[in-house]
């Protein structure tokens, strides 16, 4: 695995290359962690203006890269250093791209429902620009056992649970996946089956299940991966709002990080992460892994196989 940590100096880096450090199994398969400082560039009028202006935001970059680096290397890691310059998120995405990394880890400040402060304007824009995973570090210092994995049944779900596969030392040896999957409740309304001739309503349990089948049939063969790999899988079988009925589920099970799919493509639509994703980021202070569906490295390893 190659992991980008876009860092500033700030605390959420901080957590961000904790969180790295702590996670032995994942250094045992990881080639490098790229770290990467992006210092803006100064209006021209100012540079002309301040002698050696590029030599002072290249050593204000290594006086926040070199103690990480440092902290890396100590826990085991093999570490490369960059400096770049411009608007944060371009730098990010296209040093992604350039090494092409498996991850993305930053820590975000994010916890209000409100558009680019979410998970920090500039998450969100690496989220919107870039399909490769992203591990977002929040304000809780993230466990390592409890993982929670969101499941709608939908095309991004298999996504998820690829994801999951393939980059298992992300997670600790003796980390539980709770499969979570929120029906929604029939209200008492009569739901007919489609038929020209009026066939009979499903009753409340036909309609769950129905609901359900799609999780039923991707949840199986996961749950014998992941049992034969020595990790314990829970399935939670919810009811009612998703948003709602997570954000409780997660607090109730003392959850360490939540896996979520999302689609990609949209910067606006990537900004409000959709409705459930956003709600759930806002409801709870946990680390969040989202996954795209059309995650390139993923691709890739697929293609080796075939």
């Amino acid at each position: 695995m190659k992991v980008l940590l876009p860092i500033d100096g700030s605390v959420y880096s901080d957590r961000a290359i904790e969180y790295i450090c702590e996670h032995s199994s994942l250094r045992a398969k990881t080639d490098t962690v790229y770290l990467l400082n992006v210092q803006k560039k100064l209006p021209s009028g100012f540079a002309s203006k301040i002698p050696n202006s590029e030599e002072i935001l290249d050593e204000a970059a290594k006086k926040i890269l070199k103690p990480a680096k440092k902290a890396l290397e100590a826990a085991g890691y093999k570490v490369k250093m960059k400096v770049a310059y411009g608007k944060a998120t371009n730098r990010i995405v296209e040093y992604a791209q350039e090494i092409p990394a498996t991850l993305i880890v930053m820590g975000s400040h994010g916890h209000t429902p409100v558009k680019g402060i979410l998970l920090g304007s500039k998450t969100s824009s690496v989220l919107a620009s870039t399909p490769i995973p992203l591990l977002v570090i929040r304000h809780k210092k993230p466990g390592r056992t409890e993982v929670g994995v969101c499941l709608d049944g939908s095309e991004y779900s298999p996504a998820v649970l690829t994801f999951i596969k393939r980059r298992l030392p992300l997670f600790a040896k003796d980390a539980r996946f709770h499969l979570i999957n929120v029906a929604s409740p029939q209200n008492g309304l009569l739901i007919p089956e489609v038929s020209a001739f009026g066939a009979p309503a499903l009753s409340s349990e036909e309609f769950e299940k129905e609901q359900r089948e799609p999780f039923f049939k991707i949840a199986e063969p996961f749950e014998k991966y992941m049992q034969e790999k020595g990790h314990e899988v829970v399935e939670a079988l919810l009811t009612g709002d998703p948003a709602a009925q997570i954000s409780k589920y997660a607090k109730e099970h003392n959850l360490s990080l939540m896996v979520m799919g999302t689609h990609g493509g949209s910067s606006l639509r990537i900004m409000m992460l959709g409705s459930v994703t956003m709600s759930v980021a806002s409801q709870t202070k946990l680390p969040m892994l989202l996954v795209h569906h059309d995650d390139p490295t993923l691709l890739r390893d697929l293609s080796k196989e075939e």
